[in-house]
């Protein structure tokens, strides 16, 4: 009777493992500056939705979210994510098809156009849509705690 219990368990929170893995992909593809692996994390509809603090950071469809992280990867070296909470999920145990991941926060070291800086205390949000058996990310935002625009994205 116990190993069903655990199998159910296991069945409930299996989500959480693999969207933690998913996020720790993401964050790997980051720090490495890859489009391709950033490409195989988010579905690639129009709707897709990634912003941030500031009201030049918002993009939706791929190709605009695909341009900003290729426009921040021109200007930005030495990427370094430090995760200084643990992520906190809401849904996603079967059956549903979308979860949402929180990290309250997270540090980002970079070095941008040559001076290093750290942006401690950013906070994410990323929800995912479960499609058959895979999930990938379907929005994201980012609230840096500085005011400066890091990287200027301009008119899209």
């Amino acid at each position: 009777m116990t190993s069903t219990r655990d199998e159910q368990t296991k069945d409930r929170d299996g989500w959480k493992a693999e969207l933690g893995q998913r996020f720790a992909a993401f964050i790997d593809a980051y720090e490495r500056r890859s489009l391709e692996a950033l490409g195989e994390l988010f579905w690639h509809d129009e709707d897709l939705v990634v912003m941030g603090t500031h009201s030049n950071l918002h993009f939706t469809g791929w190709a605009q979210v695909e341009h900003s992280f290729q426009r921040q990867f021109e200007h930005l070296r030495d990427l370094h994510v430090t995760l200084r909470s643990q992520p906190l999920w809401h849904g996603g145990a079967p059956p549903s098809t979308m979860a949402c991941l929180t990290v309250p926060a997270m540090d980002l070291s970079v070095t941008v156009d040559g001076k290093p800086t750290t942006f401690a205390g950013i906070r994410v949000t990323c929800a995912f849509e479960r499609r058959g058996t895979e999930w990938r990310m379907v929005q994201m935002h980012w609230s840096l705690p500085r005011v400066e625009v890091l990287v200027n994205h301009g008119a899209q």
